[in-house]
Order: C-alpha cells, then structure tokens, then sequence
C-alpha cells in the first residue's frame, strides 16, 4: 500500500515536470558515429555539437543522480569486440555561439536511449522519447533516492536527473509505466575519463564487444553549476577511433634436438613408416632452443619416425 501512495505522488510531479521539459528529450540528432566492423581500422569526428554549461559530468559523478540533459549523447555500433578509443575536446568554433571553456569529460555505455518509432505506451500520456522527468523516469529516481540516500525518501529529491556519469542508470518516456523499471532503458556503464582543464581535451580507450554504445560528454567543472555561464553551450570536437584486438595464432609445434656439439656429420633423417622404411633427410634450417640445437617441425604433420644417419 505504502508502495502505491509514492507512485503516485511521483506521478502527479512527473506530468507537471514534463509540460517544462518537454523539448529536452535524450536523442543522438546529429550524433551517430557509425557502425564498425571491429576489424578493421576506422575513426569518425562530430565537430558541430554542444552541451549545455560546463558542469553536466561533475555533476552526474558526484554520487547523486545528475540532469543528462546537462550532458550530449552519442552513439555508435560494433559488429565485433574491438578497440575503442575516444577523445573529446573543448571546441570554440563548434557553433557560432558556442563557448571554448569546455572542460572535458564522458562516459561510455552499452544501452541506447528509446528510438523512434517508439513502443506502444502504457499510459495516458503520448508516448516520448526518454527523459528525465518523465513519471516513469521520477519513480526510479525516487527508487533510486530510497536504496542510496534516505529509504523512507518519497521524491526524487535530491537528484537533478536520471544520469550516473559512474555506474548504471535508468531513464524512460512518457508512454512507460511508472514503477515497472523493465520498461526503461538501461545504460550499463563501461569507461569513463576526465580532463580537469578548462579548455582542453582527454582520451580513453577500451576493450569493448560487439553491441550498441552511448557515449555522454559534459563538462567537469563543478563550479560552473551557479556560475553566470551555466546556461551558455560549450563546443564539443570529439572524435572515435576503432583499433582491432590483437588475434594471437598459436600453432603446435614439435622440437627435435640433439646434444650440442654433435658432429655435422650425423644428419637427421624421417621416415612416415618402419614396413618398410623410406628414410628422407628433414631439410628444415637448424635452431636454437634453450642452448640445443634442432629443428622445429608441425605437429599437424603425418606421424613421422626420425633417426640420425651418420655421414663419413
């Protein structure tokens, strides 16, 4: 009973917070780096976006849920496991109004934000994409606010949003029901990095597999949050670069030594059968193995017989 009096409360605060929210949706317009085999080599730069203020990151790594619409979403997609490697900059000319100060930070997540044409919705309210302040995104806040903060907690307070610049979150639209956190989309975190230069630029590679990736970049200067700025975009040059993961090939093999210092006379000789034996020199080049010589000979090699034949 107590379960249901908090949905809905949460709800109430959802419909009003979505008719203010309404335009800052989570979506990749412009922000798609591409699909990649993870076999060969690619890179992708996007130089034309923004996030709003400079603080979106800081504010999402701080322990308490952060607004994602403070931060920028991109994605990408992997056929196979791979290496990525990511660098964000700060980027002055990315708009005519954008701002240089950018200091960078992101975030790296399997999941990817509802997209259009959205699932069949759940309740009365058009269906949407996903947002912070959505009815079902305020319950799993609250949720959230009663398993890490306050347990007897009945509002999404103290969270600004639904973003963890660390760890896994969950986000959903209009149209999902409240309460029943499966319909939301999950951001299984993989990676971060973080620069705490204003104005400058940071790198991060990871091993990821095949799959669907969000990236979210914001800004890493907590003091921007009550700055006259917070409000101004910042410029964003980010660039994925796609690196294959090293293959090993390991091939059985079958060392065949002799006692050092043996005579050059004796000469190694192989035969595939003892009835009857046809005894053939090995012809393979001599190595060095541990301070013995021998040769080295593929163990996917018909069964051989081997012998020394003494030459005067």
């Amino acid at each position: 009973m107590k379960l249901k009096n908090v949905f809905g409360t949460i709800l109430a605060v959802g419909v009003l917070a979505t008719s203010q929210f309404a335009q800052a949706h989570l979506t990749y317009s412009g922000r798609d780096f591409g699909a990649f085999s993870g076999l060969t080599n690619g890179v992708k730069a996007i130089t034309n976006q923004t996030c709003t203020g400079n603080f979106g990151w800081a504010d999402a790594a701080d322990g308490v849920l952060g607004d994602s619409h403070k931060g920028r979403a991109f994605r990408f997609h992997l056929d196979n496991s791979t290496l990525v490697t990511l660098t964000v900059a700060a980027n002055p000319l990315a708009t005519g109004t954008s701002l240089g100060d950018l200091t960078p930070a992101f975030s790296i997540y399997s999941g990817l934000a509802a997209i259009a044409p959205f699932a069949v919705g759940w309740t009365n309210l058009p269906v949407s994409p996903d947002h912070d302040f959505s009815p079902s995104s305020v319950a799993w806040r609250t949720w959230w606010v009663q398993q890490n903060i306050d347990t007897n907690a009945t509002t999404e307070a103290p969270t600004d949003g639904s973003w963890n610049a660390l760890g896994e979150w969950k986000i959903g639209g209009d149209g999902d029901l409240p309460g029943d956190f499966s319909q939301l989309t999950t951001f299984t975190y993989k990676g971060s990095a973080s620069s705490t230069t204003s104005g400058g630029s940071v790198t991060g590679s990871f091993a990821l597999a095949a799959g669907d990736y969000t990236i979210m970049i914001g800004g890493n200067d907590i003091a921007n949050k009550t700055a006259g700025t917070a409000a101004s975009a910042r410029g964003i040059y980010a660039t994925l670069a796609i690196t294959p993961t090293p293959t090993l090939s390991i091939a059985q093999k079958v060392f065949v030594a002799w006692p050092s210092g043996t005579a050059t006379n004796w000469t190694l000789q192989a035969t595939p059968s003892l009835s009857p034996a046809t005894w053939a020199n090995v012809t393979n080049a001599p190595v060095t193995v541990d301070g013995k010589p021998g040769v080295v000979l593929d163990s996917g090699a018909n069964q051989q017989f081997f012998r020394f034949n003494y030459v005067p």
